[in-house]
């Protein structure tokens, strides 16, 4: 003889079915969203020279080279161009920068000479994330071939386009080779090197 369901029971299980519905059905995700949002603004494309350590010789009456020490240099593009760049490097003729002896003599620096720098490779500047820098003028910074600077501009380092962003820093490992020609007159002279920056094109 089969039980009849109590009312007591019905409600029981009404109640079950309905908290069944409420777990198969979980309650969607919601989200809202916002944007930050601002300008960048190029910078410019700097670079500084190197010091030159004090170069003294003795005249022989003949020809000779004579090495000065070059410092550290730094080159930044801050432009966000991506652009590239050149680092040229020329001198100024040698200037007679001694006492005038009384006689009228104009001093000479001689025949022949000229001045040879030794580039170095270019390393990122703490804080430049930027993973391609430049090279040496002449080539691949493996390279480092000499370049001469005193007959016109020479490139001493050379970005590409979409390379050498950021600051980047040339050690002080190079020298400057100066050619001292056996007939120049006895003085002291000054050369003036000018290190300029330029974006490609």
């Amino acid at each position: 003889m089969s039980k009849s369901i109590t009312p007591r029971v019905s409600r029981v299980i009404a109640g079950l079915v309905v908290a069944s519905a409420f777990v198969a059905a979980p309650v969607a995700a919601q989200a809202a969203t916002t944007q930050a949002q601002g300008l960048l603004t190029g910078g410019t494309l700097t670079n500084t020279a190197p010091s030159i350590a004090s170069l003294d010789a003795q005249l022989t009456g003949a020809t000779q080279t004579v090495n000065a020490a070059v410092g550290g240099w730094n080159v930044t593009d801050g432009t966000g161009s991506n652009a590239g760049y050149t680092v040229t490097v020329a001198s100024s003729a040698p200037t007679d920068n001694s006492a005038a002896d009384g006689s009228g003599t104009v001093l000479s620096p001689g025949t022949g000479g000229s001045m040879t720098l030794t580039p170095t490779a270019a390393t990122a500047t703490a804080g430049n994330p930027a993973p391609t820098g430049p090279v040496d003028g002449s080539g691949p910074t493996t390279s480092l071939t000499p370049v001469l600077v005193s007959s016109g501009a020479a490139t001493v380092a050379n970005a590409a386009v979409s390379t050498g962003q950021g600051s980047w820093d040339f050690a002080a490992a190079g020298n400057l080779a100066v050619v001292i020609p056996g007939d120049a007159s006895a003085g002291y002279y000054t050369s003036t090197l000018t290190y300029t920056s330029a974006p490609l094109g």
